[in-house]
C-alpha cells in the first residue's frame, strides 16, 4: 500500500532532521485517524515483529470505530505481511467479515502480531515469547511487561526504527509499539494522494 510507505517516509524524514507537517485540527477527531493508526502499527510491525509472521490478531471492543480501525490495520499490514492465521477478539461479526477466526482475547494475544484497538490491560504473562503488540488504543501494560519487553513509542521511536537509527527486533523478545497522536501520519495522509510533482 503506497499510503503506508508514504507515512513511513514521513517518519523517516522527521527522524533525520526533516520537517514534519503540522496538524492543525484535533488529531483524535480526524477522519483519517484509523488509516494513520493502521499505518503506524504496520510500520512498527515491519521492524519489530518476527520476520515471517504466520498469525495476526485484532483485539477490538465491538464498536464501529474499533472495527474501522481494525480493518485499516489489516489493510496496512498487508503492505509487508500475508499471515495465514487471522484472529479477531471482541467482535464476531468483524471476524466473519474478514474471514478470520473469532477468538477470546487470550488466544488473540498469542499471535505473532497483535493490534490492540480496545481498552485493555496487557500483561507479560498473557503473551508468548516473540509476540509483537501494537497498542493503538488506550491500554495499560503491567510492570512485568514494561520490564521484559522492548517498548517503542511513536515519537521519536518509530522514525528512528524506520530510518535505521536504532535496531528493531533482536531475537525472540517481546516487543510493544505504543501509538501517540499520529500527527505525522495524519499530516501525510491529509496530503494523500500525492500531487504528480511529489
Amino acid at each position: 500500500m503506497t499510503w503506508v510507505l508514504a507515512v513511513e517516509r514521513a517518519y523517516v524524514t522527521a527522524a533525520t532532521g526533516g520537517r514534519a507537517s503540522p496538524v492543525a485540527i484535533d488529531a483524535n477527531r480526524d477522519a483519517d485517524r484509523p488509516r494513520a493508526l493502521g499505518a503506524l502499527g504496520a510500520i512498527a510491525s515491519h521492524y519489530l515483529a518476527v520476520g515471517t509472521p504466520r498469525s495476526f490478531a485484532l483485539v477490538v471492543d465491538g464498536t464501529p470505530d474499533a472495527a474501522v480501525a481494525a480493518r485499516a490495520s489489516l489493510e496496512a499490514h498487508r503492505t509487508w505481511f500475508q499471515p495465514r492465521d487471522l484472529r479477531v477478539a471482541g467482535d464476531a461479526a468483524l471476524a466473519v467479515a474478514l474471514g478470520a477466526a473469532s477468538v477470546p482475547v487470550a488466544e488473540a494475544l498469542a499471535a505473532d502480531i497483535v493490534c490492540v484497538h480496545a481498552p485493555l490491560t496487557i500483561t507479560a504473562a498473557a503473551l508468548r515469547r516473540g509476540t509483537h503488540v501494537n497498542v493503538l488504543a488506550p491500554a495499560q501494560l503491567d510492570d512485568d511487561l514494561r520490564r521484559l519487553a522492548t517498548i517503542v513509542h511513536e515519537v521519536p521511536g518509530l522514525g528512528a526504527l524506520a530510518a535505521g537509527l536504532v535496531d528493531g527486533r533482536q531475537l525472540d523478545e517481546l516487543t510493544v509499539f505504543i501509538a501517540g497522536d499520529a500527527a505525522i501520519a495524519l499530516a501525510e495522509l491529509r496530503s494523500w494522494p500525492p500531487s504528480p510533482s511529489r
